[in-house]
């Protein structure tokens, strides 16, 4: 069971990383709008922050220092998951920006209790990210299959005219 962990452990960044950027080229290529939202600020919020942490030589441990870039980055995505899924004609990107308000609050916690558990706040920090991938992989298929069904539909909520400039 051991070897299963540690197995986990090494892998589940590029996993994750991988599978993010598989989705977003399946989004990009027949997702509609509110998922080339969604994707895209995963990826710029989530994934490449650490990409330009490794380039500029940092480890884990030595991203200590950058903590406010760690939470602004957070702080970016709750507010542009928040109006997305608040403009988006779906229902999951309420999940999506859930999620992001967990980890946010997350933060918030660890700076008003300096003993809080280092494992507790890595899944609340952490896991919700997984969660996000997970729920947008559901979305866009639910998006797919709605669309081969039915054919197009709207991807902003009726009477919203300022998001009619959104349109990926």
């Amino acid at each position: 069971m051991g070897d299963l962990v540690d197995f986990f452990n090494a892998y589940r960044v590029p996993a994750q990383h991988l599978a993010s950027v598989l989705l977003a080229a399946a989004i990009w290529r027949w997702g509609g709008a509110p998922e080339r939202w969604l994707i895209g600020v995963f990826l710029a919020t989530m994934v490449l922050p650490i990409y330009v942490g490794e380039l500029l030589g940092l480890s884990a441990r030595e991203l200590g220092p950058y903590t406010a870039t760690i939470v602004a980055c957070d702080l970016i995505a709750a507010a542009l998951f928040v109006a997305i899924a608040l403009y988006a004609n779906r229902n999951y990107p309420l999940l999506i920006a859930g999620f992001q308000i967990v980890a946010v609050v997350a933060h918030l916690v660890e700076a008003l209790v300096p003993d809080v558990s280092t494992l507790a706040l890595a899944i609340l920090v952490i896991g919700p990210s997984y969660c996000q991938l997970l729920l947008l992989i559901g979305g866009f298929l639910r998006h797919a299959r709605r669309q081969n069904r039915f054919g197009p539909y709207r991807e902003w909520r009726q009477g919203i005219t300022s998001m009619q400039g959104w349109r990926a």
